[in-house]
């Protein structure tokens, strides 16, 4: 999904914090840091408690399929499930009221791979996002995972055995963190999480780096290099406009 960097400030860009993302914040600070393609809003609360970030999606407009895209009840099970095994945000509170939805999550003490601080240091997030799904597509049991990708069997190209993985689902640039030295530290944004060709994710964590409001350019060679495997063109393809049609 597509996602929109939003200046801090309360209010910011002229965006009205809702009354529920107000109660939950309490006492602590309130900004606005992001905002999705169907209206969500992510807000990074600070206070006596420490940092927590609370995701806001309305509901009202949105197509079914639009819908189960940004179920923060689902992600919140999935943060949950896929939190056994891989770093991700601890969930503290989850509900919905009014048409919509809302998600508390504890921050995680690392760096967006979309952070300025990044800018000219490419091949280093590029690592990170690499060694990042890496570990999540190793670590996250097929077996026993009881949610299914968005793209199975969404073709001819139905995946072998050994090429299902558990999915991110959203593999973009700002779904990974990295600590201080550049490293992998942790994913966000699971609602698309499920068993799935890994070639689902290759392609678009890659396809994601490209875009110019990322990097601007190709880093393919050097991220499959670091994942440790050869390009799949045909998939690679195949996924990237399953994602310019979604």
């Amino acid at each position: 999904m597509r996602h929109e960097r939003v200046a801090a400030g309360v209010p910011a860009g002229g965006i009205t914090i809702p009354n529920k993302v107000l109660d939950l914040a309490g006492t602590d600070s309130v900004e606005v840091v992001w905002r999705n393609e169907l209206g969500g809003l992510t807000f990074r609360c600070h206070g006596e408690r420490g940092a927590r970030y609370i995701k806001w999606q309305p509901s009202v407009g949105l197509s079914p399929a639009e819908r189960a895209d940004v179920d923060l009840v689902i992600e919140a099970e999935k943060l949950r499930w896929a939190g056994q095994f891989v770093a991700v945000p601890r969930v503290v509170d989850y509900g919905e009221v009014d048409g919509a939805a809302w998600l508390v999550t504890e921050a995680i003490d690392a760096i967006p791979a979309v952070d300025l601080r990044w800018h000219g240091k490419a091949e280093v997030v590029v690592r990170a996002i690499a060694t990042g799904l890496r570990r999540f597509h190793d670590a996250l049991p097929v077996h026993s995972c009881p949610y299914r990708g968005t793209w199975v069997g969404a073709s001819e190209l139905v995946p072998e055995p050994e090429r299902l993985v558990v999915c991110h689902g959203d593999p973009c640039v700002p779904n990974t963190l990295l600590n201080s030295g550049g490293g992998f530290s942790a994913h966000v944004d699971l609602s698309r999480l499920g068993i799935a060709d890994r070639w689902a994710d290759l392609a678009i964590a890659t396809y994601s780096i490209s875009w110019e409001v990322n990097f601007g350019r190709s880093y393919d060679d050097l991220f499959f290099s670091t994942y440790g495997v050869e390009p799949d063109m045909t998939r690679i393809q195949f996924y990237r406009e399953l994602w310019d049609r979604d």
